[in-house]
C-alpha cells in the first residue's frame, strides 16, 4: 500500500512539473520620429510622453522584463536602446509596442534578437 501510493504521489509530481519559459534577449532600437527632436528641445507633450515612458521602463524593470536602457548621443540624432527579456520576438514586440512613445509615435522602434555574452558585475568597493 505505501508503495503504491509513494508511486502515486511520485508520478503526480512529474505531470504537475512544467518546463521553465525559455526567455531570450532582444535588443529595442528606438529613435525619435522628428527629425530635430533633442532632450533640450521637447514640447511639453513629448515632456509628458517621455515621463510616461520612465514610468515604463521602471515597471519593467519591476518585472524582470528590463535589463538594460539607455541613451545614444550619436552625432546624427539621438536614440536609445533597450535590453528585454522575453520569450519570443512577438513578446519582445509587444514590449515595445506597449512604450507610451511608440504608442504615441514620438518614437519609433524595431526589434532585433540579441544576446549578453559578457556583462560586468558589481563593482566592489575600494580600499585606499
Amino acid at each position: 500500500m505505501f508503495r503504491t501510493l509513494l508511486l502515486a504521489i511520485l508520478m503526480s509530481l512529474s505531470a504537475l512539473a512544467q518546463p521553465a519559459p525559455v526567455v531570450q534577449q532582444f535588443l529595442l532600437r528606438l529613435e525619435p520620429v522628428r527629425k530635430d527632436f533633442t532632450l533640450q528641445n521637447m514640447t511639453d507633450d513629448e515632456r509628458r510622453i517621455t515621463g510616461e515612458h520612465a514610468a515604463y521602463l521602471k515597471e519593467l524593470i519591476g518585472q524582470g522584463k528590463l535589463a538594460f536602457a539607455g541613451q545614444v548621443f550619436d552625432p546624427k540624432g539621438l536614440w536609445g536602446i533597450l535590453i528585454v527579456n522575453a520569450a519570443d520576438q512577438e513578446a519582445a514586440t509587444a514590449l515595445l509596442n506597449g512604450d507610451p512613445t511608440i504608442k504615441a509615435k514620438v518614437f519609433r522602434g524595431e526589434v532585433i534578437p540579441f544576446r549578453i555574452v559578457f556583462q560586468r558585475g558589481a563593482e566592489s568597493p575600494h580600499k585606499e
